[in-house]
């Protein structure tokens, strides 16, 4: 085993020659792009182009509640998936649906909605998709402008609906029918208001619905203190990208420059060689990841407190990275080949894994494409160590999936390798 440490010495020593390339590539640059995502992570985005993936919570359960609910998915901003309070909660803090969304029991739209009584629903936001939160509310005001309309038209509901603007008006709601007829019209008149197209400038009154109770997904769970804790994963994620592409050239830099020659006719076996770059690799990504998460917490306050789920992504995400290095480092022949060939797979690998824009923004298909980049499972894997409060079971998928890229990937560079030599 002495060789491979040798030799792992070795491609460190390396690497830390060029000090200038390390620290800025490896730590500044990567440090650098943390801060500013962090300051400007408040900003303005654009609206999502797919629905809004929520979890519903029905507690009512009654034809008002279920109504809703259909007319909430109909609409197409809002993928709501119906689910027990738990599980919907446990889904927002693992990082599963965006939002959830609660049907009180005493669900009832009526048109005491549009004063300053509370609408009969709460809702809940992932704190990392803040900028959503707007978009959810709109989604559920204008279901419920929506289900006002249909309970009017549909003589089915009309009803019911009357009865349940007497009893919120503290009337009985047995009364005679040229009342109900006073009121019949006196609500039509009302809803015509509401459909009367409004002065440029001049707020419409279905624009008061935005009194829906925002309720904590886990207040002890899940909560990032700083828009840092959430941006970090991020700038780490570039940090080993500028690793990864550096050993790759490195490794056939010293094919081409005949080092590896020379190794192999020295009594080293072949798998210590390989072996040797591998854990270089390995020892390198974890010192990377480490001090930008001490930076983090000393300056920026970002938590440490998870040790157990945060020593578990940092060593899957540097198996994982160190496979991708020995598959990058035989996608050419040449120093600039495997150069270009590497920035340009990690770069795709970092665009659809959310490490340049969040996936809600993505089309559909690039949301999917993204489960394969090892991108999107490093971040959440970091983010379920940082703030998200991951168990060992939790953080056994991403953990799992890096170690089974970092496993592919490296199988697949050490059969080319061995095929070269």
């Amino acid at each position: 085993m002495q060789p491979l440490f040798y030799i792992a010495g070795k491609d460190l020593l390396l690497q830390w020659r060029d000090r200038m390339g390390f620290f800025w590539w490896m730590l500044g640059f990567p440090l650098l792009v943390a801060i500013l995502i962090g300051e400007i992570f408040s900003g303005i985005l654009d609206r999502p182009t797919q629905a809004m993936q929520v979890a519903l919570v029905d507690e009512a359960n009654s034809p008002e509640s279920r109504q809703f609910a259909e007319i909430l998915t109909a609409s197409g901003s809002v993928a709501a998936t119906p689910m027990s309070a738990d599980r919907a909660r446990d889904a927002v803090r693992r990082g599963y649906t965006l939002g959830l969304v609660i049907l009180k029991p005493n669900f009832a739209i009526t048109p005491s909605v549009f004063t300053h009584k509370r609408m009969p629903l709460a809702m809940a936001i992932d704190p990392r998709h803040k900028a959503e939160a707007a978009y959810l509310q709109a989604a559920l005001n204008q279901a419920a402008i929506e289900q006002l309309r249909r309970q009017w038209f549909d003589p089915a509901q009309r009803s019911r609906f009357i009865d349940a603007v007497l009893a919120e008006a503290g009337q009985k709601s047995e009364i005679s029918a040229v009342q109900r007829t006073t009121i019949e019209a006196t609500l039509a008149v009302l809803g015509k208001f509401f459909d009367a197209p409004q002065p440029a400038g001049k707020q419409s009154p279905l624009d008061a619905l935005s009194n829906i109770e925002v309720v904590p997904v886990d207040a002890n769970r899940i909560r990032p203190h700083t828009a840092f804790e959430i941006c970090f994963p991020m700038g780490i994620m570039w940090g080993l990208i500028a690793l990864a592409a550096e050993f790759a050239q490195a490794i056939v830099k010293e094919r081409q420059a005949g080092t590896l020659l020379r190794l192999r006719v020295a009594p080293i076996a072949r798998w210590q060689i390989l072996a040797g770059s591998g854990l270089a690799c390995f020892t390198a990504a974890v010192a990377v990841v480490v001090m930008l998460l001490l930076v983090g917490h000393i300056a920026f306050g970002v938590r440490l407190s998870n040790a157990g789920g945060l020593t578990l992504a940092v060593l899957a995400i540097a198996i994982c990275f160190v496979g991708i290095t020995m598959m990058l480092s035989v996608s050419g022949k040449t120093e600039a080949a495997v150069g270009g060939a590497s920035w340009a797979f990690l770069l795709i690998m970092s665009m659809v894994g959310g490490g340049m824009v969040p996936q809600i923004f993505m089309p559909h298909w690039m949301e999917i494409a993204g489960s394969i980049s090892p991108v999107k499972w490093s971040i959440r894997a970091l983010e379920g160590g940082i703030w998200r409060d991951f168990t060992v079971g939790e953080m056994s998928l991403p953990c799992g999936v890096l170690a089974a890229i970092g496993l592919v990937c490296g199988v697949i560079g050490i059969a080319v390798h061995q095929k070269r030599a």
